[in-house]
C-alpha cells in the first residue's frame, strides 16, 4: 500500500514540476507570444529533470506561435503552443545574444515552483549566466 502512495505522490510531483507555467494568463501569453516571434531561437532546457544526469535540451527555431484557452476545473488559462506543441515557458529560452538565451517564464513574470530549480539566463553550453 505505501509503495501505491508513493507512486501517485510521485507522480503528481512530476507532473507539478513538469507544467509550471503551461497553462499562464492571457497577458502572460500574450508577453511570451511576442517573445517567440517567428525565426526566434528558442532552447527546451530542464534542469531539474534527470537528476544527476545529463539535462534534457533540445534547439529548435519557432515557425508558429498560437494562443489557446483551456479549462482547468473553473478557471480558464491560456496555452503557448510553438510550432504545434504545447510548451511549458519555465523549460523554454529563446536566444537574446549569439551565446546568451533568457527563460521565457522568468521574462514574462511567471511564477515557478521552485525559482532556484530554473536558470535565468543560459549561455550556448547550457551553463548558468546568472539567477535570480
Amino acid at each position: 500500500m505505501k509503495a501505491v502512495l508513493f507512486t501517485i505522490a510521485t507522480l503528481f510531483s512530476i507532473n507539478a514540476m513538469a507544467d509550471q507555467c503551461q497553462a499562464v494568463s492571457q497577458a502572460e501569453a500574450e508577453r511570451a507570444a511576442l517573445l517567440l516571434q517567428k525565426n526566434a531561437v528558442i532552447t527546451d532546457y530542464c534542469e531539474p529533470c534527470n537528476e544527476g544526469g545529463a539535462k534534457v535540451s533540445k534547439v529548435s527555431v519557432v515557425n508558429k506561435v498560437k494562443l489557446e484557452t483551456i479549462k482547468l476545473g473553473n478557471q480558464y488559462y491560456t496555452e503557448v503552443k510553438v510550432n504545434g506543441k504545447s510548451v511549458d515557458l519555465a523549460y523554454l529560452f529563446v536566444q537574446v545574444a549569439p551565446n546568451r538565451s533568457v527563460n521565457v517564464a522568468k521574462a514574462i513574470n511567471c511564477e515557478t515552483l521552485d525559482p532556484s530549480t530554473v536558470s535565468s539566463v543560459i549561455d550556448g553550453n547550457l551553463k548558468t549566466i546568472r539567477q535570480n
